[in-house]
């Protein structure tokens, strides 16, 4: 059961690494035509995920505290985030109940 948690864990880390630097690239590209405000939330969001994704590669033990409000927060990155935030939830309130 121990590697599926990590196998669950390194493919959720991966995504959202990705998602982060997909989020970072697009912005990088069009930053002159967004607003300053657009422009700073769009960067902490690509941040917050690619921070997520290194914490749950590298296998802190407190991962949880950030990947459980990114995976909320990418619930409105439709259709990417969406997929990946129900997958982290769904492994999340899993790996709650069998303890």
């Amino acid at each position: 059961m121990a590697a599926d948690k990590n196998f669950h864990k390194r493919i959720i880390g991966v995504c959202w690494l990705l998602l982060g630097v997909l989020i970072l690239s697009v912005l990088a590209t069009s930053q002159a035509s967004l607003e300053p405000s657009k422009l700073f939330v769009g960067i902490l969001e690509g941040l917050l995920f690619t921070a997520a994704g290194f914490m749950l590669l590298a296998k802190l033990p407190y991962s949880w505290r950030l990947c459980l409000p990114c995976a909320a927060l990418s619930l409105f990155t439709v259709p990417i985030g969406t997929a990946i935030g129900v997958y982290y939830l769904w492994y999340y309130f899993r790996r709650e109940q069998l303890g």
